[in-house]
C-alpha cells in the first residue's frame, strides 16, 4: 500500500499550483489525493519495507549460492583422479 502520508503531501502540493478560494483549493486537494490513490493503487508496487525486506532475503541467497558453489568446486576437485 503507498504511504498515507505520501499521497497527502503530493495531493496538497498539487493542489498548491493552483491559485483559487481556500474552499476550492481544499476540494482540489481532497478529490487529487483520492484520484492519486486510486490510481497507484491500481500499479504492481511494494512498500519500501517490503522491497527492503527482500532484497536482504536476496543477498543472503546469494551468499549461499556462492559457499555452495566454492563447496561444490572443492568436492570436484577432490573427486578427479
Amino acid at each position: 500500500m503507498i504511504d498515507k502520508d505520501f499521497l497527502q503531501t503530493l495531493s496538497a502540493r498539487a493542489a498548491g499550483l493552483f491559485p483559487a478560494a481556500e474552499a476550492a483549493r481544499a476540494k482540489l486537494e481532497k478529490e487529487l489525493y483520492g484520484l492519486l490513490q486510486s490510481s497507484l493503487g491500481k500499479l504492481n508496487v511494494v512498500t519500501k519495507e517490503e522491497f527492503v525486506a527482500q532484497a536482504r532475503l536476496l543477498e543472503q541467497a546469494r551468499a549461499q549460492i556462492a559457499a555452495l558453489e566454492v563447496q561444490m568446486a572443492a568436492l570436484e576437485k577432490d573427486a578427479k583422479p
